[in-house]
Order: C-alpha cells, then structure tokens, then sequence
C-alpha cells in the first residue's frame, strides 16, 4: 500500500511541474492574456490607421499578411491581406498621414525553430505515449500477480494478500493467531454454547469420534441480528480448542475481475492447510455466499463461490479444519452452500434473555466504576431486546456521561439519560423552539400516550417530553420489559393505532396536520404491509406469505388479488386512524389535560399519566 501511495504521489508531481513548464511557455511567467487576433479588409485597415487605431505594423518579409497594433489595446493585433509591399509604403508616405506617427517594421524570416517551441508542439503527443506505456505496464503487472496467486498460496509467516493492478498489497485475512477469548467471555448463549462444545471435544479428542464413525461438521453457520455475539462466539471455539483461528469477511472476496476472488479462497484454504487443525471464520459470508446469478462461469461471483464449494468438499475428516461462517441473512445464501456437507450444522444465536443481559452487563462493567445505587438486575430488565453489543455500549455511554460531569463512578442517572441518547437521540435543549410550535409538538405526543393507554397490548407509558432529541421535535416512550419472540394480529393491529394517535390528536384539537407524522406513517405502512405479505393476517386474502417471491410466481395468485394487496394495506391503515381519531374524541379532556401539563413541565413520567387517568376514570 506505501508503495502505491508513493507511486502516485511521484505520478502526480510529474503531471503538476510538467503542465507548469508548459504554462510558463504558453503563457508567460505573468501569465499574460493569449494575443487575439482580428482579419479585417485592407480597406478597413486602411481606414483604422487614418483613424490613429492603428500605429504599429509589423510585416515578414516575403509575405502578403500585415499586422497592426494598437498601443491601448496589446492584447489585440488586426490582420490583413495587402496587394504588394510597395503600394503600401506609398500609402504611409503619404502626405495626408505625416501628422500620424506609425512605426512600420519588417521582420526576418525565421530559418531556426526552437527546442522549446518544437517541445510546446509535441506535448500532447509525448503525454498520451508515457500515459499508455504507463497503463500498459500496469496491466502486465496485474496480470502477473493473478496468475501467481492463482498457483501458489501466501507465506504462512505474514498476512496474505493479493495485489490489485497497482502493484500494492491488500490484506485478505488476518495472520493465524490463538484466541485468547474462551466460553468464559461468552454471556447470555447458553444454548448456544452447548451447540459447538461437541465441536471442541471433537478437535480436542478426534479418535473418540472417529471410533464410532462420527465425523465433525465441515461447517457451522452462525445466524442471527448484527450484535449477538456471532464474532465472539467463533473465537471462543477456537480458544477452548487451542488452536489457530483465521479471521476474515466475505467482502474480502469480491471483486470486479473475473477469478480474482476464487484465488483469495484457494490462497486462505491454503493457508489454513498449513496451520492445521484451525478454525477459518468468514464475517458476513453472505457477501460472497448470495445466491447464484444467472450468469453462468462467466460470473466473479458465481466463479468465487464456487470456488468455495469446491474447497469445502475437499475436507476430509482428518483435514481438522472447521469453517464457522456468520450472517444475518440466511435466506440470501446458496442452498448448495448450506446444504449438508458443507455446512452441516446452522445455529441460531438469539438476542439475549433478561438473565443473560445481566450477566453481560456484569461481563463489560467488571473495569467500570459504578455507585450503589446501579442494580444490573433492574438495568436488564428495561433493556429488552438489547443485543449484547447495544449493552456494551449503552454502558460505555453512561461513563462518557459521568465523564462530562467530571463524577468518579456511573450512577443510575447516567445508565439511564445514556438509554434515552440511545432510544431517542441526544438532547437538544438549547434548540429555540416558538410556542405555537411547542403546542403543535405537545398535543402530538400527547395523542401518542392518550390512544395507547386505553388500548390492551401496549405496554405502559414510561415517560412523554416535549424537549427535542436526535431529529424528533419530542417523544413518548413506553417500558419494553418482556422479551418477545411472537407477536399476535391483535398486538400489530393496536400497534397501527398507536403510531397514528399523533396525527389524529393534531387533526382534532388543531384542526390541521404537520410533517411530524411523516416518520408514524412510515413505520404504519410497513406494518401494515408486513401484516399483509409477510403474515398472511388479512381475512379476505387469506393466510398466504407472498415474502421474497418473484412477480413470475405470484402470477399464479392471478391479478385480482395482487392488485388487491395495495387496497388492504391502505385500508389497515385507515381504520387504524379511524379509531384512533374516535379514542381522541371520547377522552379529549384527558388528552387536554396531558396537553397543559407538557407545556407546563415539558416531561411528564408513565406514574403522572396513571395518576391523570385515576382521577380521570373516577
């Protein structure tokens, strides 16, 4: 990579002195403004010079082209044709020009042309030779280093690489190292864990499986959401086992050149032959792992894909090679990649339970400073649906909190305002904010709270504010305190009428709508689809997914009902604004009253509202 930035540097500095050279010349030091040229009639130039337009002229010999120049104007010379020499010196000898002052000179005839004039002519040409001979270069280059590759693998002693048509070097995979992580660092995969111990115990004692015929899993792929601890996971395998572990992404392995990427998988199974037994992990193998185009061999993907297939069929059961691969896109990949004996075994890590978030918890805050009054039991049980990277940086922000506030330990307080900068965004305080639109902002999230309490499924109001965070002008936040693998028609359908509870409070009590529904609409709308598509939960349609499928194969639905998925979607979400707007009107002094306390206090908590609301009901 030095070398290439080197080489483009020089490259560069080349170009900039050598078009400076070429300015000077052209131009001048001074840089003065190119000399125009204007032909006009001898007649007219004749005329210019009685005028005192004109009072130099120069002339070469042997030649029929005059030029005059006018003193005031030297950016500017008039040419023309005259019939002879002596009919023009007559001319200027003539008494009636003796009181105009006209310097007439003849040049000689250049018989020489200079170095510098001859090299000004021929820039262009020698600019396009080097720039061709230079490309020229680097493609023989490139095609070089692909057949290397191609042939023979990276040292084991450095990171591979292969060059692109640069000549600079780009790391494939990182250089075959024992992980020092074990299932001690693994917090809230259980389950997980128990899955890939037998691939431990099986690198660890192969003869106890082989006794009984058993073989190891070619393969493990790792499916779940971005921050589950896939990553992690597969460098625990590798140091429980104690062996190498090589790291790398599928990204690695895309490129545009056809065969470029299925010689980096040759060169990384190479490699991981030679530092045998190891565990090779592919990151977001779906990059290099979707499934085939139609594109034939003649495809860079198709042809480093298959490249891959091929390498993983040539394991045998003494090779102790396993490949552990991670995704969050199952359905993107290859069936012939998944199938068994290549990948043989799929685990699902899941976002974690309430008692694994409080061991992770305890896991990343074991080097932080935390007063008593933090409780990681109470911290894991409003962060459902928290994966174990969003805990690690939710604690990771309360000690920058506690940092600005220069204290010596993270408190409750801070755990807390990092969730919401989390949730919602960074507060914006000092944001100005005029009172019509303060109101406007008020009675929206209000409409937002007053729906959501009267209906059944949603969870309870933990806090409504009216101060803008991130891009929202305000919020209303409900307690996400249960872990939820499922979610009914009834739950999505009260989610809908929720999420227009603020248009629909705006509509009443202001008799006009904002922008600020734009993002409620959109999130309604791919409700509302998915409930439709996805789920198959409208009566009429009937219980059909219609996910992923090609507009060939949903022909067979017939057009009626395809046409009709649009107008169920559209009609989910009207009758979700519908009753919105009638659970507005009927507690409108309820909502009234939420109004007035926002612009008063601007934060009301979920404990307020439920006080609001016994009072109300009474």
């Amino acid at each position: 990579m030095a070398r290439k930035k080197r080489r483009i540097i020089i490259i560069l500095t080349i170009t900039i002195i050598t078009i400076t050279i070429f300015a000077i010349f052209k131009f001048g030091v001074n840089g003065n403004p190119k000399i125009t040229e204007e032909q006009i009639s001898y007649t007219g130039f004749l005329q210019m010079i009685e005028d005192k337009k004109i009072d130099t002229l120069e002339m070469a010999e042997n030649s029929s082209i005059i030029s005059g120049f006018d003193q005031d104007k030297p950016e500017l010379v008039y040419k023309s044709k005259i019939p002879s020499m002596d009919v023009l010196t007559e001319y200027i000898q003539n008494e009636s020009l003796e009181g105009n002052e006209i310097t007439f000179t003849v040049l000689e005839e250049k018989n020489n042309i200079s170095f510098f004039d001859i090299l000004l002519d021929l820039f262009p040409l020698i600019w396009l030779t080097l720039s061709i001979v230079f490309f020229v270069k680097m493609i023989k280059r490139a095609k070089k280093l692909f057949q290397t590759n191609s042939t023979s693998s990276s040292s084991s002693d450095t990171p591979a690489s292969f060059g692109n048509i640069f000549g600079g070097g780009e790391k494939l995979f990182e250089k075959p190292t024992k992980s020092d992580v074990t299932f001690e660092n693994v917090k809230g995969l259980d389950e997980e864990i128990s899955e890939v111990s037998e691939i431990v115990d099986f690198i660890k004692n192969p003869e106890k499986y082989r006794a009984l015929g058993a073989k190891v899993p070619k393969g493990v792929l790792l499916d779940g959401e971005p921050g589950t601890g896939k990553t992690l996971l597969a460098k625990a395998i590798a140091g429980e086992a104690d062996i190498s572990f090589i790291a790398t992404s599928g990204s690695n392995f895309v490129e545009k050149y056809v065969g470029v990427g299925a010689a980096r998988i040759r060169s990384l199974f190479d490699e991981a032959r030679k530092n045998a037994p190891c565990i090779i992990f592919i990151d977001e193998i779906d990059a290099v792992g979707a499934k085939r185009d139609d594109c034939g061999g003649a495809s860079e993907h198709n042809q480093t894909l298959e490249q891959l297939l091929t390498e993983m069929d040539g394991f045998t059961e003494r090779t102790n090679i396993v490949v552990i691969a991670a995704t969050n896109r199952l359905s993107s990949l290859d069936p012939a990649l998944i199938r068994p004996g290549r990948f043989d075994r799929k685990i699902t890590v899941h976002l974690p339970d309430r008692k694994g978030r409080e061991e992770i918890l305890k896991l990343h805050g074991a080097n932080k400073p935390f007063d008593e009054s933090v409780d990681f039991s109470k911290v894991a049980y409003n962060t459902a649906g928290f994966s174990g990277a969003a805990l690690e940086n939710l604690l990771n922000e309360a000690a920058l909190v506690a940092a600005r506030k220069s204290k010596n330990e993270i408190s409750e307080e801070d755990i807390n305002e990092a969730m919401m900068k989390i949730q919602v965004g960074l507060k914006n305080s000092n944001r100005a904010i005029s009172e019509k639109e303060k109101k406007l902002v008020a009675v929206h999230e209000a409409g937002h709270a007053i729906v959501s309490l009267f209906l059944e499924t949603q969870a309870n109001l933990k806090e409504v504010c009216i101060i803008p965070r991130g891009s929202a002008g305000g919020y209303t936040l409900h307690n996400t305190v249960e872990d939820k693998n499922y979610i009914s028609k009834k739950e999505l359908s009260e989610r809908l009428i929720c999420l227009l509870g603020g248009k629909a409070a705006e509509a009443i009590v202001l008799g006009d709508i904002s922008t600020g529904p734009s993002n409620d609409l959109k999130v309604a709308t791919e409700t509302a689809r998915d409930m439709i598509i996805y789920y198959g939960m409208d009566d009429e349609i009937g219980p059909i997914s219609f996910a992923g499928s090609a507009r060939s194969d949903l022909e067979i639905f017939g057009e009626a009902t395809l046409g009709n998925i649009g107008l169920k979607i559209s009609e989910l979400v009207k009758n979700a604004e519908k009753t919105a707007e009638e659970l507005i009107t009927k507690h409108r002094p309820l909502l009234d009253e939420l109004v007035t306390k926002l612009l008063e206090q601007e934060t009301v908590s979920g404990e307020e509202i439920q006080e609001m609301l016994k009072s109300y009901q009474k």
